[in-house]
């Protein structure tokens, strides 16, 4: 560590991470970026995947880190049925040592000090606001100062939570998820792939993420409440067994996500609250990688002009949290209003939907067109589907 205070300590060097700390320091501030593990990038906690035009804005793609191209998703009911459904953007699933590497390299080629093996212990806040944090780097404790914290320490944010924020979602609302590295396949490399049912994955859905010809990141999601009757890594292994009998495991995953979409308070005075430490996962899928950056992005948007006139105030900060709202709110409430409607469908309902789905020429048309074809072949859905025609996601 080359200084005892900096105008800005970014706690996580993941993609949401690397991404502010570049920003503050494009802007010519001094930065710390601090990673808890002694290798950035390693281990993976997701599928992988991203969209490569939304990546562009922070990262040029690169063969190097991009494992499979995905033209479309196929979605498939517990009984077989499937839909195909084609991207909003161009998908990548990549490589996410070699990626976030290269973010964190880019962070570090504006100016910032990186290390790793380095973990925040503590915040420091007199009179409720953050100044600074106590760290333990490679065994020896410090305490940096700083003007502003910046927590994109994960799902599990303890730089958030001993700031005052309130960041655990009810059980109903948080997936538990275990996931396969799988070899010995036979995949199409440009598909990936959701499955949805009760019986497969309460509260959840599996997917089939490919990464090369023979190999892909196989997992599932349930909520949480419903972990205690079975474990999602007992569901996982019966999904292994059925479709990918002969495969051989080359990895493990596990690990909890919240799909609330965004914290509505996701600073305080002195900090704030970026990528997965702030829930900026999709409500429905629980993809997190763009939108931790793209609110990475916001936050040092607003940060830096935080800084420029010396005001870290809660009330000025949240100028970031309007900002996230005004993209994202609408979208993401009818998101998690989606996700609850599906993942709370019975088998053959969802069987049904599927069905008709994959008779519409979907490409063709917009999401409210999709939605007024399914509410004619099942009219239930009128009901059940209330909260979401009433948003702009439908509407547009």
């Amino acid at each position: 560590m080359k200084r005892t205070a900096y105008d800005v300590v970014v706690v996580g060097a993941g993609p949401a991470g690397s991404v502010a700390a570049r920003q503050f320091a494009r802007a010519g501030f001094s930065v710390l970026l601090v990673e808890k593990r002694q290798e950035i990038g390693a281990p993976v906690r997701c599928a992988e995947a991203i969209g490569s035009e939304t990546t562009r804005a922070f990262l040029e793609p690169d063969e190097r880190w991009i494992d499979a191209h995905i033209s479309y998703y196929e979605v498939f009911s517990a009984a077989g049925s499937s839909v195909i459904v084609p991207p909003t953007e161009p998908t990548l699933v990549v490589n996410r040592k070699v990626f976030d590497w290269e973010l964190a390299n880019l962070a570090s080629r504006a100016g910032a000090e990186v290390l790793t093996r380095t973990a925040a212990t503590g915040v420091i806040q007199p009179d409720g606001r953050v100044t600074g944090l106590h760290l333990n780097s490679m065994g020896k404790t410090y305490t940096v100062e700083a003007r502003l914290v910046i927590a994109a320490d994960g799902v599990e944010s303890q730089v958030a939570r001993w700031a005052g924020l309130k960041t655990v979602p009810s059980m109903a609302n948080y997936y538990v998820g275990f996931q396969y590295l799988l070899g010995n396949l036979e995949l199409e490399r440009s598909r990936c792939q959701y499955h949805i049912g009760q019986q497969l994955a309460p509260g959840g859905y599996a997917w089939v993420f490919p990464k090369r010809e023979d190999t892909a990141n196989v997992g599932l999601v349930i909520s949480a409440n419903h972990g205690q009757e079975e474990s999602a890594q007992s569901y996982l292994d019966r999904f292994v067994e059925q479709h990918f009998p002969e495969a051989n495991i080359l990895g493990i995953v596990a690990g909890g996500i919240p799909a609330t979409g965004a914290l509505r308070k996701m600073v305080t005075a002195g900090l704030m609250a970026v990528g997965d430490a702030a829930h900026q996962a999709d409500p429905l899928t629980a993809g997190g990688i763009n939108l931790g950056m793209i609110g990475a992005d916001m936050a040092a948007q607003v940060g830096i002009r935080a800084l420029e006139t010396d005001d870290l105030s809660a009330e000025r900060l949240s100028e970031y949290e309007r900002m996230w709202q005004d993209r994202f709110g609408a979208q993401h409430a009818a998101l998690l209003q989606m996700r609850k409607l599906l993942t709370d469908m019975e088998d053959q309902r969802l069987d049904s939907i599927i069905r008709t789905a994959s008779s519409l020429p979907l490409e063709q048309m917009s999401l409210g067109e999709i939605m007024l074809a399914l509410l004619k072949h099942h009219p239930r859905l009128l009901l059940e589907s209330r909260k979401l025609i009433t948003t702009r996601l439908i509407l547009k």
